[in-house]
């Protein structure tokens, strides 16, 4: 059921023309922040690139930062700090 909701949401917003979601977090390149979604819960991160579909981010663990590249629409939420 979940792979047919991402399906959607990118019909969706092909359909729009634009994804809002990625035009705001491209704002956010350079930016600290906490990440919830579906490969994080409360992830201290900095966003580093994004783009329509992906964003990659540096996460800030206690031993050690790493890299992850993920798809936008995995991302419940993001705060800044």
């Amino acid at each position: 059921m979940l792979r047919l909701e991402r399906r959607l949401h990118r019909v969706e917003s092909s359909i729009k023309g634009e994804n809002q979601m990625s035009r705001l977090i491209k704002d956010l390149i350079g930016m600290e922040c906490t990440i919830n979604g579906d490969d994080f819960y409360n992830s201290k991160c900095t966003v580093v690139d994004a783009d329509d579909q992906w964003i990659k981010v540096i996460v800030h663990e206690k031993k050690n930062d790493f890299t992850k590249i993920v798809r936008i629409d995995t991302i419940d939420k993001i705060e800044l700090y």
